[in-house]
């Protein structure tokens, strides 16, 4: 029989496991938060929270594996604000992105699996530098022990059916190739009032990253990173300029001009 301790020990293990993941179980809109799942695609994590590892999995896509309630679709407009509510709170540093994915000719936002070059990013978000104290360089991610995010849906998106994906990359152990930790979802969307935008470039899940990437090999053990060398820390934010462009730069240009809706 295990003893009192072995017991302990194990519930702990579970508990820590668990609250130091997360998922996005619930779509916000418009002073509304909605019921686990209701309009976002249950993910293959919805009970243990476990991180993805695996860059060529086909879960990347929408983080669910292929069996899954069909959620709703909900009905938003072009320019509007949606969010998603996380379990807990993104306690990793790294960072945050969104993609889009329209569906195609006789598709609906259910009917899509999230295969192909059908994504494009909307978003992401980067290390912020601050100067405090003066004689030290620090970093910190926006979206670090947050309890939930947003994203406008680009105003010059066509009106139609998407997915809309957010992921977030951790980085805390990312020394060595395959221990970025994903965490994601997506909800569906029916996009009205839309604009005469033209999408892209496009990428797809997998294929969008290579676990080579240097991004996605940048050790983050703290949130705050103290370097003593200014010449140090441009090379490591080079490394995100890297990451950013590895996937894919983010696209929503209107037609004849030269607004792009970039972050």
């Amino acid at each position: 029989m295990l003893s009192f301790l072995a017991l302990t020990v194990a519930f702990v293990a579970i508990i820590s496991t668990t609250t130091a993941h997360y998922t996005f179980p619930n779509l916000l809109y418009k002073g509304t938060q909605y019921p686990d799942y209701t309009y976002i695609r249950r993910t293959w994590n919805y009970q243990n929270y476990y991180p993805l590892f695996d860059l060529n999995s086909p879960v990347l896509q929408c983080f669910t594996n292929g069996s899954f309630p069909n959620p709703g679709t909900l009905t938003v407009s072009a320019g509007d604000t949606v969010g998603f509510k996380v379990s807990g709170r993104i306690i990793h540093e790294g960072p945050l992105l969104f993609y889009m994915a329209k569906a195609g000719f006789r598709q609906s936002a259910a009917s899509m699996t999230g295969a192909g070059a059908i994504w494009v990013k909307i978003n992401e978000t980067k290390p912020v530098i601050t100067n405090v104290p003066e004689e030290l360089e620090l970093y910190k991610w926006p979206y670090y022990n947050a309890a939930e995010v947003h994203i406008q849906i680009p105003p010059c998106l066509p009106t139609g059916d998407y997915l809309l994906r957010v992921e977030h990359i951790a980085l805390h152990i990312a020394f060595e190739e395959g221990q970025h930790e994903f965490f994601g979802a997506c909800a569906q969307l029916k996009v009205v009032n839309g604009g005469n935008g033209v999408p892209g470039p496009y990428t797809s899940f997998p294929g969008a990253y290579s676990s080579d990437d240097p991004g996605l090999l940048s050790y983050i053990p703290n949130r705050e990173v103290r370097t003593a060398n200014s010449e140090d820390f441009v090379g490591f934010l080079r490394k995100f300029v890297l990451f950013a462009l590895a996937g894919c730069k983010v696209g929503c240009k209107v037609p004849h001009t030269i607004s792009l809706n970039e972050s």
